[in-house]
């Protein structure tokens, strides 16, 4: 087919079966024919996650996302989480290959020390430097001064990678308890996740969930500075892409 409805149902198939490379296939056929198609940028980039192309993936659900929030399409909410677990993987990847280089650095380092102290010592007993117990004693405390030193630095850099604990409160609804995808803000000045916050008009009443105030879906806005804040967050601490899957 030339047009993209029966590509895009075709793909959706190929999905449903788990056929990765042909929903690949189907997918950059649409997108060729309609650059703009959501569907096809969100199919593509789920089955490029499912066949490890990671940072394919992320590109395609980031333009998915943009679309997705352009029409305000009810699959956001599943672009996103597809986003997310994209780019928690990605990042896990990276961070296991960081983490063996990391350590074959640290050993590597280590040795050295311990070559430079060895070095030192051999001069102390060829009478070339100082000597006597004392200053053998001073050169094995320097050694492992400077051997927990170098372990802190890279502890700290393993830190940033795997992160060390939940991410900020300002980035989670206090309804969902869970990392805003679409904070709306209401007249009281507080945010709440889009879906569980337009769920509340509906089913509980129109009113701010916590201040109890009158309040109704014609006067919420998109927090976008909040949004964007939290993206970049969770961009330069990647590992806590995990808690927005």
């Amino acid at each position: 087919p030339d047009w993209p409805v029966p590509l895009v149902n075709r793909a959706l198939c190929h999905k449903l079966r788990e056929n990765w490379s042909a929903v690949i296939d189907d997918a950059k056929k649409v997108i060729a024919i309609d650059s703009l198609n959501l569907k096809a940028h969100y199919f593509l980039g789920v089955a490029l996650t499912q066949t490890q192309s990671f940072a394919g993936a992320v590109e395609s659900l980031e333009q998915a996302l943009e679309l997705a929030r352009e029409t305000d399409a009810g699959i956001k909410e599943e672009v996103w989480r597809s986003l997310a677990r994209a780019k928690y993987e990605k990042h896990s990847r990276e961070a296991s290959e960081r983490a063996v280089r990391r350590n074959e650095l640290l050993a590597k380092l280590q040795r050295l020390l311990k070559d430079e102290a060895a070095q030192t010592l051999r001069q102390m007993s060829a009478g070339t430097g100082s000597h006597g117990a004392g200053a053998i004693i001073d050169q094995a405390e320097i050694l492992d001064k400077e051997s927990k030193l170098l372990e802190d630095i890279f502890q700290g850099d393993a830190k940033k990678f795997h992160g060390d604990g939940d991410v900020p409160n300002w980035c989670t609804c206090q309804l969902t308890l869970e990392v805003f995808h679409e904070p709306m803000v209401t007249p009281c000045g507080i945010s709440y996740e889009q879906t569980t916050l337009l769920e509340h008009f509906r089913k509980v009443g129109k009113f701010d969930p916590v201040t109890r105030r009158p309040c109704s879906a014609k006067d919420i806005r998109k927090n976008i500075g909040l949004r964007s804040a939290i993206e970049n967050y969770l961009n330069e601490n990647p590992w806590a892409w995990y808690y927005a899957m």
